[in-house]
């Protein structure tokens, strides 16, 4: 019986020691893992060195329009949280937004620019208060890289003249805002031709200004179209601006008299007295700015406003041939000009007339009068009474009248204490409002409060890429409001009630247009859809815009268009789109950040956060965050890999010495 006992009892030692056995083992293995963590997140493994060595800023190089982008790279890890707009300057522009993306062995930082840059080449550097750290604390403080390629700044147009020299042919001069390498005079009439820039010679150093003399070779009517312009960084512009020339056999040979320069109210006299003709003239017209027409062979003017004016004279034969001459007057301003205008912000502007019973113009020296984000008046033209002190007063808001059947844009209120006659109001409204309303710019029209909303006569002088430029004629003064032209088919106050002096600052159409008239060949697109494939975007995501635009125009442009993401703009494009034809393009953006991501001012998805992350509750992770880390107390480098290993061993050692401590009885 002893010896069965004392069997059991080795028996029970030998389970309890192989247990402990067991037990240490797997305290071994949990104490390595925890060590080995602490060794890869916070040390070096044993025989290397601490990483004392800050990021390396490999290069930068544009990535579009108006983003650079940025390589660092580190033997460890760089914290990107610590990267931002303002850890970085540049020799031109500013950042207003970076994004930051992990590569393999560092990272990718894109800026995003404030606007586009008309420098070529722009230095990067880290500013004085930035800079780019790894999470072992080192830091990149200076360094500067340099970029090139960044001017995306279209050139934009000056001047586009055409003088006659003889019967057959004419001088035409080109002027653009920054150097050419490339442009396009397209020539059509009885016969058609293209000038390029090898046609032309320049007259500047600065390679801005082109002239070239050109001999049509038959009897006709012909239009120059100043097609296009590329500036020596491959920019374009579509100019589409449009002179006439007449080669007729007996037309008159026009001989134009008067001043170049002139100042604002003062009388000057443009005689063409001179003008001869085999038949015998049998009419004079002057077209001023495009708009008043005025009659016999000398006439009198006075400007209203400083800056540029256009005079053009048509002179018609006994036969009905006619010969066209338009002439540039500088105007500048005067000390004592009886017109004043004090702008105090963007939407109220007082202004003085001294009246003088003939058309006076009221507009900013340097800036239009008022204006909102979708509407602008620019101008005011009309006569009041003579000898008389007027004063007026200019607001412009975007609430429109509800009373105002169709879509409205916005109001504009002009305070007055004299009558007026022979109004014209300039106004523009902007592009992307029109867009978005996907109305048609022909559509607008400006109404008068008279007892009512009357629509006035209205039509479009000029389409910029940023807005649409409208002129319309009025009775007198009042509130004004910009809405959609009412159904052509129903009469109107306007028709029924409103009359007009012929003599009124509008743009008349005639048989002949002149270089003063804007060019009948231009473009006019819209954007008229907008997707994406993921309207329910996460940040980080990458999603596919997809944008069509429509040309109703007759030549072929460019859309310039921003996607913003909560308000502010991280990309721009430009939609190329053929005359009358329609085109979809596609285009990837990474989301950086929650919100509203819009596209042409149209609202298109939401971003929200990032998914994924803990699966504890909000509450109880933001609590255990907020606790000490008893790692973090463990030393780094090789005192802690050294010191881990010794633990180790001890725990070893003891744990076999306790399982054959077992084992023996003890």
């Amino acid at each position: 019986m002893r010896g069965v006992r004392l069997e059991r009892a080795t028996t029970a030692r030998g389970v309890r020691a192989g247990g402990w056995l067991l037990v240490s083992l797997c305290l071994l293995a949990v104490f390595l893992a925890v060590t080995g963590s602490a060794t890869a997140t916070g040390t070096q493994p044993l025989g290397e060195e601490n990483d004392t060595e800050p990021p390396t800023w490999e290069n930068a190089t544009k990535a579009g329009p108006e983003e650079v982008e940025l390589i660092f790279t580190d033997n460890s890890t760089i914290d990107q949280q610590t990267i931002a707009a303002s850890d970085f300057a540049l020799s031109s522009g500013n950042v207003s937004n970076v994004s930051v993306e992990s590569t393999d062995g560092g990272v990718s930082v894109m800026l995003l620019l404030e606007d586009r840059l008309d420098v070529n080449n722009v230095t990067v550097r880290i500013a004085e208060s930035g800079g780019i750290a790894d999470v072992e604390g080192n830091e990149l403080r200076n360094g500067t890289k340099t970029v090139t390629g960044m001017d995306t700044s279209v050139p934009d147009f000056r001047s586009f003249d055409l003088t006659r020299v003889n019967d057959s042919t004419a001088e035409i001069q080109v002027e653009a805002s920054e150097p050419l390498t490339e442009l396009a005079v397209d020539v059509t009439g009885p016969t058609n031709d293209r000038l390029t820039i090898a046609d032309f010679t320049a007259v500047d150093d600065a390679n801005t200004t082109f002239e070239t003399r050109y001999t049509v070779p038959e009897f006709g009517a012909y239009s120059f179209v100043w097609e296009r312009a590329i500036d020596r960084y491959d920019n374009r512009r579509v100019m589409s601006r449009m002179r006439q020339f007449r080669y007729e056999d007996s037309a008159p040979e026009i001989v134009f008299d008067g001043p170049a320069r002139t100042t604002v109210d003062t009388s000057v006299n443009f005689s063409a007295t001179e003008t001869v003709d085999e038949d015998g003239i049998d009419s004079y017209q002057w077209r001023i700015d495009g708009g008043t027409v005025l009659s016999g062979p000398s006439i009198q003017v006075a400007f209203a406003a400083a800056g540029r004016h256009d005079i053009t004279l048509e002179v018609t034969d006994s036969k009905g041939y006619t010969a066209v001459e338009t002439r540039e007057i500088q105007v500048e301003q005067s000390s004592d000009s009886p017109v004043s205008v004090t702008v105090h912000n963007g939407t109220h502007a007082n202004a003085t007339v001294e009246g003088a019973g003939l058309v006076q113009q009221v507009r900013a020296e340097k800036d239009t009068l008022v204006g909102t984000d979708n509407v602008t008046l620019e101008r005011l033209s009309a006569a009041f009474p003579a000898n008389t002190s007027v004063s007026l007063g200019f607001r412009a808001s975007d609430s429109g009248p509800a009373s105002l059947d169709g879509q409205s844009f916005g109001l504009f209120d002009i305070d007055h204490d004299q009558p007026a006659n022979r109004v014209s109001i300039r106004f523009s409204v902007d592009r992307e409002r029109l867009n978005r309303t996907d109305v048609d710019p022909e559509s607008v029209a400006l109404y008068r409060d008279a007892d009512g909303w009357t629509p006035l006569s209205t039509s479009v002088v000029s389409r910029p890429d940023d807005r649409v430029v409208y002129q319309a004629t009025a009775p007198g003064l009042s509130q004004f409001a910009v809405g959609t032209a009412p159904d052509p088919t129903e009469p109107t106050g306007a028709e029924t009630n409103e009359t007009t002096d012929a003599s009124n600052d509008t743009k008349s159409p005639t048989s002949n247009s002149t270089a003063a008239t804007e060019p009948d060949a231009r473009a006019d697109i819209t954007i008229t859809n907008v997707t994406v494939n993921e309207t329910s975007p996460s940040v980080g995501e990458t999603v596919v815009i997809n944008v069509t635009a429509t040309n109703r125009g007759e030549a072929g442009g460019t859309y310039p268009f921003s996607v913003r993401l909560n308000g502010t703009s991280v990309a721009t494009h430009e939609l190329s789109v053929p005359a009358g034809d329609t085109v979809t393009r596609s285009y990837e953006q990474n989301l950086t950040a929650e919100g509203e991501l819009s596209v042409a001012g149209t609202p298109v998805a939401n971003v929200s956060a990032e998914s994924g992350g803990s699966l504890l509750p909000a509450s109880v992770a933001g609590l255990l965050s907020g606790l000490p880390n008893p790692l973090a107390l463990w030393p780094g480098g090789i005192v802690g890999t050294v010191l881990g290993a010794l633990v180790g061993l001890v725990v070893v050692v003891y744990s076999v010495l306790k399982a054959l401590a077992i084992y023996l009885g003890y």
